[in-house]
C-alpha cells in the first residue's frame, strides 16, 4: 500500500468535506406548520433555500407554543436553532431585549427592505432600532369563511351586517347544517371574541382598548354587545367542537358539513389545498362592520444568535431567501397569506387575497391583532377569560368586562 498516496487522498477527502460543510450553509429551523397548506408553504421556503445551495434541517413542533418552548429551551441550553417560526409578539421582543436574536440591519440597508414593507410591518419587526425578525407573510385574524354550495341551497347572500350573518346561521341550522364551525380550543374561541370587539368598535376603539389600554374604553357599550354576540355564537357550535383543531374545523366547511367559520386567512390555504377556488366553492368576508378593519398577524422567522460560522452563513442565506419576492409569491399562493413585500405582484391572487391587499393599502384600517398587541401573559389571561365565558353560561358580560379591565390594567 502506498501510504503517501493514502495520506494525500485522506487529506483531500477531508478538505472536500470541510469545503462542502462550509458551502452547505446549514439552517436548523424550529417551526410548527403542520397542516396541509402550511406544510406546502414551508416546503416552498425549504426548496428555494436548498436550490441556493443550503442544507435544511427541519425541527417541527406540534403548535406555536411548543415551538417557542423548544426554541427557548435550546437557546438556554447553548444549542440554539438557526431560525424560529413565530410572530412578532412578546416572546420575540423578550428574546431581542435579552440579546438573543441576530439583527439584520446590515442586510436590510443593503437590500432596501424598509422601502418595500408597510410601516406597520416594519415597526413590528424592530426592537430598539434593530431588525430582529423577517416576514414570511401577512395574515388577518378577522375573516369568516363560508360554503358557497350551502349558501346557495339555502338562498343566502353573502352577509353584509351582523344581523344578516346570524340570519344566515339560523337558515343553515334549519337546513340541518352546522351554522358556525368552531374548534373548541382556547385560542380559537378568544379569536371570535376579538373579531366582535374589532367589528363593533372599529380600528380607533380597538387601539384605545388594546394598544393604549385606556380605562375609559372599558366603559363603552361595545364590550357588553361583543360578549353577547360571542356567547350567541357558542349556541350554534356542534357537540364535537371541544378540542377540535382549526384545520379539521375548516374541513367541515370544505366538505359542506358546516356553513361558516371564524378563522384567520390561513384557512384559505386549506381550501386551496383541497382544490377549491375562492368565489366558486368557498367565499369569504371580514366580520361584518360599518368600520372596516384588518387585524394583522405576521408570520416571521427570528434568528437566534449562533456562533457556528456555517450556521451564521445559513441564516444569511435563509434571510435572503425569504425576502425574495418570488419566494413570497409562492408562499402566498399555497398558505393563504398576503405577501409582506409591497413590490410583489399580487395581480394573480384570488378574490379573498385581493380583499386583504386592498385593506392593507387603506390608511388606518390595518391594526395589530391581539396576539401581537398584548404581551404574552396578558393575552393568555384574556384567552382564559374568553374560555370561561364560553363554557359558563352563568357568567355575566358585566363580570367578564370587570375581569378584562383588571387584566388590561395590570401592567
Amino acid at each position: 500500500m502506498n501510504l503517501r498516496r493514502l495520506s494525500s487522498t485522506l487529506a483531500l477527502l477531508g478538505a472536500l468535506a470541510s469545503s462542502t460543510a462550509a458551502v452547505a450553509q446549514t439552517v436548523d429551523v424550529q417551526q410548527y406548520w403542520t397542516s396541509a397548506s402550511e406544510s406546502k408553504a414551508m416546503n416552498a421556503i425549504a426548496d428555494a433555500y436548498k436550490a441556493r445551495g443550503g442544507k435544511w434541517i427541519d425541527s417541527p413542533s406540534a403548535d406555536f407554543d411548543s415551538a417557542i418552548a423548544a426554541a427557548t429551551s435550546r437557546i438556554a441550553g447553548g444549542e440554539p436553532p438557526s431560525a424560529v417560526l413565530m410572530t412578532p409578539s412578546g416572546a420575540m421582543r423578550d428574546l431581542a431585549k435579552a440579546g438573543q436574536l441576530r439583527d439584520f440591519n446590515d442586510l436590510a440597508e443593503a437590500g432596501g427592505w424598509q422601502k418595500v414593507m408597510a410601516p406597520l410591518i416594519w415597526n413590528k419587526l424592530n426592537v430598539d432600532g434593530k431588525l430582529v425578525g423577517l416576514p414570511v407573510g401577512i395574515h388577518a385574524d378577522n375573516w369568516v369563511w363560508y360554503s358557497k354550495s350551502l349558501f346557495e341551497k339555502a338562498g343566502i347572500a353573502e352577509p353584509k351586517t351582523m344581523d344578516e350573518m346570524f340570519a344566515a346561521a339560523d337558515k343553515l341550522k334549519e337546513a340541518g347544517h352546522i351554522p358556525f364551525a368552531v374548534g373548541g380550543e382556547p385560542w380559537q374561541e378568544v379569536s371570535i371574541l376579538y373579531d366582535f370587539i374589532l367589528a363593533l368598535g372599529g380600528p380607533d376603539y380597538w387601539n384605545e382598548l388594546f394598544i393604549k389600554r385606556d380605562p375609559e374604553a372599558l366603559k363603552s357599550p361595545i364590550l357588553p354587545k361583543s360578549f353577547e354576540l360571542y356567547r350567541k355564537v357558542s349556541t350554534y357550535a356542534d357537540p364535537a367542537s371541544p378540542g377540535r383543531s382549526w384545520n379539521d374545523t375548516t374541513n367541515l366547511v370544505i366538505t359542506g358539513k358546516a356553513g361558516m367559520q371564524f378563522m384567520g386567512d390561513w384557512a384559505r390555504g386549506e381550501f386551496l389545498s383541497a382544490g377549491q377556488t375562492a368565489g366558486k366553492e368557498f367565499g369569504c368576508f371580514l366580520t361584518p362592520s360599518d368600520k372596516p378593519a384588518y387585524a394583522v398577524i405576521v408570520d416571521i422567522f427570528a434568528f437566534p444568535v449562533n456562533t457556528d460560522e456555517d450556521r451564521i452563513k445559513g441564516q444569511t442565506l435563509l434571510a435572503e431567501t425569504v425576502m425574495d419576492p418570488a419566494v413570497e409569491s409562492k408562499i402566498a399562493a399555497v398558505k393563504g397569506s398576503v405577501p409582506s413585500r409591497l413590490d410583489v405582484d399580487t395581480s394573480t391572487l384570488d378574490a379573498c387575497a385581493a380583499k386583504g391587499v386592498s385593506m392593507l393599502a387603506k390608511p388606518g384600517e390595518a391594526v395589530n391583532a391581539a396576539y401581537d398587541a398584548l404581551p404574552g401573559d396578558m393575552n393568555g389571561q384574556v384567552t382564559d377569560l374568553a374560555t370561561q365565558f364560553w363554557t359558563d353560561p352563568s357568567m355575566t358580560a358585566e363580570a367578564a368586562i370587570a375581569t378584562l379591565g383588571g387584566i388590561l390594567q395590570s401592567q
